[in-house]
């Protein structure tokens, strides 16, 4: 299990992170939204080792990061919000250079299973790089996944079938960052909001789908109440003329909690 415990970040007289504290468990996927600025790069920055905190501490399985950072990070493969990668060799001799890093040895299906063509990098889309990216995030078997904005500037194509791609991965524990919520909702099993530094909510996906909303309309007029015992009260002591169900989405979620 990841966990991060109250992460302070100061850059002098500004404070990017205050107190931010979260879990991500093996076999679920988490996603960290919020506004730009909220300090989710800074996060995972920091999740990686790319950074290092003011205070706070980050555990993988138990283990702080900061005193174990070169053992830890054989469990972690990392993908910037930005792709780095070497444009003038084929995909198939970058992944081979990064395996021999890691001493693993070489296995082609993962570019099989991701579609990536053996063809110089320069060649390639912003949506195949993003895909050479992640194999080779994966290429040495992590644990960990710990992803910033996977999904940014990918045609809906390739979106979904990176999202389905790491659905399947369920063995591992993946924390990604990301601005389209369509995604999040449809990957992830829990959620994590920040707003300027600090965590506003964390919760389950299935939490956020959960909390429904009963439109009854009435002789008297329209109830919109999310208490199933009012509902009740309503169906037998008045008549009722129809009912809606309104299930809240985690988009209605983040921007009421952005509001506030």
């Amino acid at each position: 299990m990841l966990v991060v415990r109250d992460l302070t970040k100061r850059y002098g007289d500004f404070v990017a992170l205050k107190g931010v504290s979260f879990e991500v468990r093996r076999g679920e996927v988490v996603g960290l939204i919020g506004e730009n600025g909220a300090g989710k790069s800074t996060t995972i920055k920091i999740v990686v080792g790319l950074l290092t905190p003011t205070s706070g501490s980050v555990e993988f399985d138990g283990m702080d990061f900061f005193r174990n950072r070169e053992k830890l990070k054989r469990k972690i493969g990392y993908v910037p919000e930005t792709d780095s990668l070497y444009e003038d060799m084929k995909a198939e001799e970058f992944l081979k250079f990064f395996a021999s890093l890691y001493k693993v040895k070489f296995d082609r299906r993962l570019m099989d299973v991701l579609k990536i063509p053996n063809k110089t990098i320069a060649e390639m889309s912003k949506g195949m790089k993003r895909k050479l990216s992640i194999a080779r995030s994966l290429i040495h078997d992590p644990d960990y996944l710990i992803y910033d904005e996977p999904f940014s500037g990918l045609d809906p194509t390739i979106s979904i079938a990176l999202a389905d791609f790491l659905k399947g991965l369920r063995d591992k524990a993946i924390l990604f960052s990301a601005h389209n919520l369509y995604y999040v909702e449809y990957l992830c099993d829990r959620v994590v909001i920040m707003k300027s530094g600090r965590v506003i909510y964390e919760g389950s996906v299935e939490e956020v789908r959960g909390l429904k909303t009963y439109i009854v309309k009435t002789e008297n007029g329209v109830v919109r109440t999310n208490d199933v015992d009012k509902l009740i009260e309503i169906l037998k002591s008045e008549r009722v003329l129809g009912l809606d169900v309104e299930v809240r989405r985690l988009e209605d979620l983040y921007f009421e909690l952005i509001r506030r």
